[in-house]
């Protein structure tokens, strides 16, 4: 009645589950609680879920990465302030977490609209340079290298 080739796999070696925290949890990222900030591999697997729904969907996505390329530390307490202003000025539905822990931030901007005459990417990036150098001083912002990615 059964098929005898049907193997039950014990859990250790099934395909691992994708956990993700409520938003009463907290994210720990370089050792310290940052709500909603996503840890480097569960923010690598949100950004392959977006690309995936960019190609099914054909509505583009943004992809933002914060480089402070600083050492002895400096890298890290930059994209830490810079953190809270990114927070502030993002949409709810948009991602924010480690792209590369410690180094690169990651923003993914969802379902952004494309239009030929203004350039999404052109508008993001005045938009957090201004905020950043509003909120941080011209000096420190200058430190934030910022790259932006389209796809979709």
């Amino acid at each position: 009645m059964g098929n005898s080739n049907l193997k039950i796999l014990p859990p250790s070696e099934r395909e691992p589950r994708l956990r993700v925290a409520g938003p009463t949890h907290s994210i720990r990222s370089l050792g310290a609680q940052q709500e909603g900030i996503l840890e480097e591999r569960l923010f690598q697997c949100m950004l392959t879920l977006e690309r995936r729904r960019a190609e099914r969907s054909r509505k583009p996505y943004v992809l933002m990465l914060l480089d402070a390329n600083l050492e002895n530390g400096a890298a890290e307490g930059i994209l830490k302030e810079a953190i809270d202003i990114i927070v502030e000025s993002k949409r709810e539905t948009d991602l924010v977490g480690w792209y590369k822990l410690g180094t690169i931030l990651g923003v993914i901007f969802t379902e952004v609209s494309m239009d030929e005459n203004i350039s999404m990417t052109e508008t993001l990036l005045k938009k957090f340079k201004s905020a950043f150098t509003e909120h941080m001083g011209r000096d420190r912002a200058s430190r934030i290298s910022i790259s932006m990615h389209t796809e979709g």
